[in-house]
């Protein structure tokens, strides 16, 4: 296997090369110096609230002891003749190595932000303001291309009041239900996604078996298992259940004789009834939570064991509480996973099947301001519940 040759700076350069280190490094001592003197002064005064600032002014008096001494050995190559010379990449290589380790991931956040940010500024937005004026007008085809006509909000008006399709299909109604829907079985599929997540992280026979079940139904496509089940196979399964029908109905009934409340009941029998449904949509919020647990270090639980907690303490103390970033991102997850399946698209197709692109604008900006207003709303009530771990404090 060759060698890689190695290439030195040219004999007449190295003088400019040790003029310049030489100067860096008197710099430094310089600045090295004037920090000592600051640290003994605030030594001195004897006083807790300059700890902090000591500490700071130590760790920047290291870093420049570091650099003095990779100055020193890059001094002494130059008195050798022995210089390597660097090309672009491994001077930007070495110079990005010595940034501190938090601000490496901003750039790298920055970087891996920059395909999402082009992508936002040349076809998103444009589309998005495009839209939002079409939806204050009145826009048709004609000979000429699109025809536009300011009506003002009339789209609007007329869409939350009086827009019906397929002569009994109430825009409004629809999206009452959807919207009232989705606020029941938003906790229903956090709380059951937490359950089985608890299940499934422990390791037992057959666990990766499982998971690939709850994870099956997002992979298949959701309407034709839902279909299936609701059709020839869901009658059969309807009437071997018929009983069961009857103790739910028998069980709604006593529920409601000793006082419990009627919407309660009917929220529950809701959630019931769509329990295939709440199933399938948790499959990646599962997952989700499954990392999220076995991500939690064990010297937590292990600490809590000599502490003398129980498993319920340990359950609700510390893997809730490391999960809650996670319950808020399956959460913004669950609304706009919902969304993507709502009965609005309905409404869309056949305003734009009309050539009313402007009534279909608006459909789309009241799609997008409910979608933003809900996820805002859960922000709202689990940003404060919302516990963030840091291992160094």
């Amino acid at each position: 296997m060759k060698e890689k040759q190695v290439k030195y700076v040219d004999i007449s350069q190295l003088d400019n090369h040790r003029i310049k280190t030489e100067l860096r490094i008197e710099k430094l001592k310089h600045k090295l110096s004037k920090n000592e003197t600051l640290i003994n002064d605030l030594l001195s005064k004897e006083n807790s609230r300059y700890i902090k600032k000591i500490v700071r002014i130590s760790d920047k008096n290291q870093k420049i002891k570091n650099t003095i001494n990779r100055l020193s050995l890059r001094l002494l190559d130059i008195q050798k003749q022995r210089l390597v010379k660097r090309s672009y990449y491994q001077i930007f290589k070495e110079w990005f190595s010595r940034i501190p380790n938090q601000y490496q991931k901003y750039i790298w956040g920055i970087i891996f932000t920059i395909p999402w940010l082009i992508g936002m500024l040349l076809f998103f937005l444009p589309s998005f303001f495009q839209s939002i004026w079409w939806s204050f007008n009145t826009v048709a085809p004609s000979s000429d291309g699109l025809k536009f006509s300011f009506v003002g909000i009339e789209n609007y008006i007329h869409l939350f009041r009086s827009y019906v399709i397929d002569g009994n299909t109430v825009f409004s109604v629809e999206l009452y239900l959807f919207v009232q829907n989705l606020l029941i079985d938003l906790p229903i599929i956090l709380i059951f996604s937490i359950l089985i997540a608890v299940f499934l992280s422990k390791p037992f026979k057959g666990h990766t078996i499982i998971k690939a079940i709850f994870f099956i139904p997002v992979i298949y496509n959701f309407t034709l298992i839902s279909d299936t089940l609701t059709r020839g196979f869901g009658q059969y399964i309807d009437s071997s259940t018929g009983a069961d029908q009857m103790f739910v109905q028998q069980l709604s009934s006593f529920f409601l004789e000793i006082g419990i409340g009627g919407d309660l009941i009917s929220i529950i029998l809701q959630a019931v009834d769509r329990i295939f449904m709440i199933v399938n949509l948790s499959g990646i919020q599962i997952l989700i939570f499954i990392a999220a647990i076995q991500s939690i270090p064990n010297h937590l639980y292990e600490a809590a064991k000599i502490e003398g907690a129980s498993k319920y303490v340990m359950f609700w103390k510390i893997t809730i509480a490391m999960i809650t970033p996670f319950i808020l991102t399956a959460a913004v997850y669950t609304v706009i996973d919902s969304f993507t399946r709502a009965p609005i698209y309905r409404f869309l197709d056949f305003a734009m099947n009309e050539n009313r692109y402007g009534l279909a604008a608006s459909i789309s900006m009241s799609y997008f301001i409910i979608n933003i207003a809900i996820i805002g709303l859960v922000y709202l009530m689990m940003r404060k519940r919302v516990f963030y771990y840091d291992d160094k404090n």
